[in-house]
């Protein structure tokens, strides 16, 4: 059997960040949005093992990769079935290590996709566990467009999706370790209140330009200061009359939202001749529009 899944790019809205966990992670509330960018994942069942190509020579293809690891995870979780096979290609458009969480919405899209095509008969709620294991942000991948992330960011509560407005996101052409990011975190500067419920508020309300003068990261003031490359783009963006600028996640994306459509094409062509990548996307108000629906046709938890 073959199977072709879309995969969306991410961006927080806002993300503040609590405090350090016993586990080594950050305990963090955050606002997830999908957003029009794709990367495409190719299944073929009809082939023995469990591999992985990709179009880009810089991607790895090996266990480092979410996909195959999301793979592995589902054939750990059924040793007694001999038949999970896939052939499995990545058509990658969403840049790697740019906050946008390409990587987790691949291994979400592997899951959702394999469970499928190899009838595990999985529902929403086993999935979401290995999921979490894979990675903080995968879980949103399987519930967006819309959610407040808390705890690492895989504790989800969905919420209705704002109006649809424009993203330009500008990524510069380096990865920046997110690992390093959090290193140079001082808690002591976080924001010292959370304005989570403010901002969810909001954004469910749809207005846009308020949306944009509250968005907050506290990992960016640690992006701007550590990578030149990061600020000038959102120094630059600043220039654009966009409602509101954010570093997204732990970067190198900087993003800028508009809800006029002129405004934002014109950043978009004034911004090609930088020296990074440029994107201009929308907001994603529902995952049917790019999932197929055999894929969210998951079966019902079994409540009793």
């Amino acid at each position: 059997m073959r199977l072709s899944v879309k995969t969306p790019a991410k961006i927080n809205l806002g993300l503040w960040i609590l405090g350090k966990r016993e586990d080594g992670f950050h305990e963090l509330e955050t606002l997830f949005q999908m957003v029009s960018l794709y990367d495409t994942l190719e299944f073929n069942t009809e082939c023995d093992g469990l591999r992985l190509t990709c179009n880009r020579s810089d991607i790895p293809t090996d266990e480092t990769n979410l996909v195959l690891r999301a793979g592995r995870r589902l054939q750990q979780q059924f040793p007694e079935r001999q038949n999970l096979h896939c052939q499995i290609h990545l058509e990658k458009t969403i840049p790697s290590g740019a906050g946008l969480g390409g990587g987790s919405g691949n291994a979400a899209g592997t899951l959702m996709a394999l469970n499928q095509l190899w009838d595990l008969g999985l529902t929403l709620e086993q999935l979401l566990p290995l999921a979490a294991e894979l990675g903080s942000d995968v879980p949103f991948f399987l519930v967006g467009p819309s959610a407040i992330g808390k705890g690492r960011g895989e504790l989800l509560t969905p919420i209705e999706p704002s109006r649809q407005f424009f993203v330009l996101l500008l990524t510069p052409r380096l990865s920046v370790s997110t690992a390093e990011v959090y290193n140079h975190l001082n808690l002591k500067l976080t924001s010292p209140q959370n304005n989570i419920k403010i901002l969810s508020k909001i954004f469910s309300k749809s207005d846009v330009a308020s949306l944009g003068a509250h968005l907050h990261n506290d990992l960016e003031p640690i992006v701007l200061e550590r990578f030149k490359e990061v600020r000038v783009v959102w120094e630059y963006l600043q220039t654009q009359n966009a409602l509101g600028v954010l570093v997204s996640g732990s970067g190198s994306t900087v993003f800028g939202i508009f809800s006029d459509s002129r405004q934002a094409k014109q950043a978009q062509a004034q911004s090609v001749a930088g020296n990074w990548d440029t994107f201009l996307t929308e907001t994603v108000a529902s995952v049917a529009e790019f999932l197929p629906e055999s894929v969210l046709n998951y079966p019902k938890a079994d409540r009793a």
